[in-house]
């Protein structure tokens, strides 16, 4: 079982590897099984189709791109200096964008996006609705606790979420980034931020 585990997870980081430099229409099942070093009928035993292995790299986009697991029982504690949290939270999530995979991601999205693949829609907002439906989460409860200004939460979410994210596709693209720089960037549009909604 390990190896067949093992098999899928080389298929899966090759495809993605080809499918963020060449593009999904770019890229054959042949390429992907030759890189991997196993017969093209082999990918089939772990996926149904090219699609399939688009659909489970997009899955995995959705899953790691959210930032619902590094809440913490830590990161929560903070929740009382709201301005401290969101700032630990983001600082976070931007270390964790600043891998060689989550950029393979990015980039896959950016090639891909506004095409509809067998069924399966690339937009960018396979990156922000999630975030947006936690941030709105979030700000509810500071609401809830009088840390800030009474207001619809949802538009709080976005008007959080969207310049993060805009931050992510301007400088967490390339290979190589100042993230210190990126990192300041990020702290005043979040102190920008605290000070329009604070009580």
């Amino acid at each position: 079982m390990p190896r067949k585990t093992n098999t899928r997870n080389k298929i899966k980081n090759v495809a993605l590897d080809l499918f963020s430099t060449l593009g999904f229409s770019g890229t054959s099942v042949r390429q992907i099984s030759g890189t991997v070093g196993i017969r093209e009928s082999g990918i089939y035993n772990h996926f149904s189709s090219k699609e399939d292995i688009l659909k489970v790299l997009l899955d995995d986009v959705k899953n790691s791109t959210i930032g619902v697991e590094i809440i913490t029982d830590e990161l929560l504690d903070k929740l009382s200096k709201p301005q401290i949290f969101m700032k630990d939270f983001v600082r976070i999530l931007v270390e964790r964008w600043n891998t060689k995979k989550q950029k393979k991601y990015l980039r896959l999205i950016l090639i891909e996006q506004f095409r509809e693949i067998k069924g399966v829609n690339i937009s960018l907002s396979l990156l922000v609705d999630e975030s947006i439906n936690i941030w709105s989460l979030i700000f509810s409860e500071m609401i809830n606790y009088r840390y800030i200004k009474k207001s619809d939460p949802k538009v709080y979410a976005e008007e959080f979420v969207y310049p993060i994210f805009m931050i992510r596709l301007q400088y967490l693209v390339e290979d190589k980034v100042d993230l210190e720089k990126i990192l300041e960037k990020y702290d005043s549009h979040i102190d920008y931020f605290w000070n329009s909604i604070k009580r």
